[in-house]
């Protein structure tokens, strides 16, 4: 989680001195609106595809101690799917 943390607060950082940096530039309003408007965008992109790493590697991780349960206690996944899903399938 730490991981995740520092780079949304990396991203963001990047986001501040970004919109920063061009309101204070000398530009008409309307290009430094384009320009605010393709910077939010790609920012959005990139907090996007670091949200789907993030949460991949969430998963990942609990497939593992999923793995590991079922391989330290003898159940069958199964067994285990059960158990924690109390008998009823979640979504």
């Amino acid at each position: 989680m730490k991981t995740g943390s520092l780079v949304l607060g990396l991203v963001a950082g990047v986001a501040v001195g970004a919109t920063l940096g061009v309101l204070f530039a000398p530009d008409k309003g309307s290009a430094t609106r384009r320009r605010i408007s393709g910077i939010t965008s790609d920012i959005k992109d990139d907090m996007a595809d670091t949200w789907d790493d993030l949460t991949d590697t969430i998963s990942e991780k609990i497939a593992g101690i999923k793995d590991t349960i079922v391989n330290v206690t003898g159940t069958s996944k199964n067994e285990f799917e059960e158990f924690t899903l109390g008998g009823e399938e979640r979504g």
